[in-house]
């Protein structure tokens, strides 16, 4: 019998896939364009957040994590636009104090969001 946790980590997943899916539709033939550009820039901005965290620059956290919560909005992926928002807030706000964890989680999920990306491109 699955946990509450595990059916609400299914029912978003299922949420964000119907959303890339809708961005897929929504773009058409240019999605494949826009999810290459995502796969392609989101890992550099990944290692640009992590040295900023490393280095406790909330200012330049912010930044980073602004522009990586907006390509995740444009592609559909939701969450991880919502969890980089909560990140840049903290850090906007003067609460760097959980940059680490909150990292790990927007990496966690920005390799579920990639392995879904990757599946939908072969398709």
């Amino acid at each position: 019998m699955p946990s509450q946790m595990d059916t609400r980590m299914r029912e978003a997943d299922e949420r964000e896939a119907d959303e890339l899916e809708a961005m897929r539709d929504m773009f058409g033939e240019d999605f494949a364009m826009l999810a290459e550009l995502y796969l392609g820039d989101s890992p550099k901005r990944l290692a640009a957040l992590q040295s900023a965290a490393a280095a406790s620059d909330a200012a330049q956290a912010a930044k980073i994590v602004h522009s990586l919560g907006g390509s995740c909005a444009s592609i559909g992926a939701s969450s991880l636009a919502a969890m980089c928002q909560a990140m840049e807030l903290d850090c906007r706000n003067g609460n760097p104090g959980n940059l680490g964890e909150q990292l790990q989680a927007i990496a966690a999920e920005y390799a579920r969001i990639e392995a879904r990306l990757r599946a939908m491109l072969l398709a």
